[in-house]
């Protein structure tokens, strides 16, 4: 059995446009970067907060795609560190999944996934840009958008109830928040949030309405 894991932070907040965020080396934080993602055995990936799920290494990495940070590249510096590039992606402009660029494949779709995206001959990248119409495109040359790649998964790609199958591994339900109560203003008992909007104190008839 497979016993290393990706350690992801399931609250809502950590992703990262479709992508799930994975404990970082060293405590370094959480990454979308598989590259940069801690390993963990069966064990250590168990022995986190509940907030926290494991996932089998090789189910993820059979599932990965591959994504561009937007925060790390620019135009500018593309064309003046590959001039001579003979092989081009477009990019979709003001369109990001994430911090992800948003890339034109062959059949005329976008994908977040740059393993998908068309790889276009210099000669003919006007005649693609054109196929978009006014929504117009950025190019960028092929070898410095590899150069910035990086492995990732979405949530749409993985299972985590297929990913675990056959693991033993039983992830912890999610605990019920504590009701919030309060002391009644007039005798001092506990009454419950939502009962001190339904009615007033059952035993002294003190109204404790905010």
């Amino acid at each position: 059995m497979d016993d290393q894991f990706y350690l992801q932070d399931s609250r809502s907040h950590a992703n990262v446009g479709d992508g799930l965020s994975f404990w970082g080396f060293g405590g370094s934080g959480y990454v979308t970067d598989l590259a940069k993602a801690q390993v963990f055995t069966r064990d250590g990936a168990c022995d986190h907060r509940d907030t926290d799920i494991p996932w089998p290494k090789a189910y993820v990495d059979a599932r990965a795609r591959v994504g561009v940070d937007c925060q790390y590249v620019t135009p500018s510096e593309a064309l003046d560190q590959y001039p001579d590039a003979t092989e081009f992606y477009i990019q979709k402009p003001q369109c990001w999944n994430g911090n992800n660029l948003i890339w034109l494949c062959a059949d005329g779709v976008f994908t977040s996934d740059l393993s998908k995206a068309v790889a276009v001959p210099r000669a003919h990248t006007i005649t693609w840009i054109g196929k978009l119409g006014s929504a117009g495109a950025v190019v960028w040359p092929k070898p410095y958008i590899d150069k910035h790649a990086r492995r990732l998964v979405e949530r749409d790609d993985v299972n985590i109830k297929e990913a675990l199958r056959g693991t033993g591994i039983k992830l912890a339900k999610p605990r019920k928040p504590r009701e919030m109560v309060f002391n009644c203003q007039g005798c001092g008992r506990f009454i419950s949030d939502e009962r001190r909007y339904q009615e007033d104190c059952r035993n002294c008839g003190t109204s404790n309405t905010p």
